[in-house]
């Protein structure tokens, strides 16, 4: 069986508009500032991969392989959303799809999945 590594993301810096100094690997996204927020249940978000305090720079990736914290338990082969707090969880009908997972994981588990390129409602 062959595999092949996929090293295609793209990151956004921008100004922290919340203190996000603990958030790493939790969902953030983009508010009407331009500022980079937590995510919240069924909006779009992004791996944050480099976390910030308040006004400070944070960056998240978009596209390609990334990490987060899931909410709850899933199995590989899932579509993946954004929990209340910014984790991933299964995603349910009517809510934005940020990515697809690869592994199973348990609450608490730091996992790779696949990022939706234009996650969808």
């Amino acid at each position: 069986m062959a595999f092949s590594k996929i090293h295609e993301s793209l990151v956004y810096a921008a100004n922290a508009g919340e203190n996000l100094s603990e958030k790493l690997h939790y969902l953030g996204k983009i508010d009407t500032d331009g500022d980079i927020i937590l995510a919240t249940t069924g909006s779009v978000g992004f791996p944050i991969i480099e976390a910030a305090a308040l006004n400070s720079s944070a960056t998240i990736q978009f596209g390609g392989i990334g990490k987060a914290i899931a909410g709850a338990s899933f199995n590989a082969g899932v579509d993946l959303a954004v929990d209340s707090a910014g984790k991933l969880t299964t995603a349910g009908s009517g809510v934005a799809v940020v990515g697809h997972s690869l592994k199973a994981a348990d609450a608490g588990d730091v996992v790779a999945f696949i990022g939706a390129t234009a996650p969808s409602p």
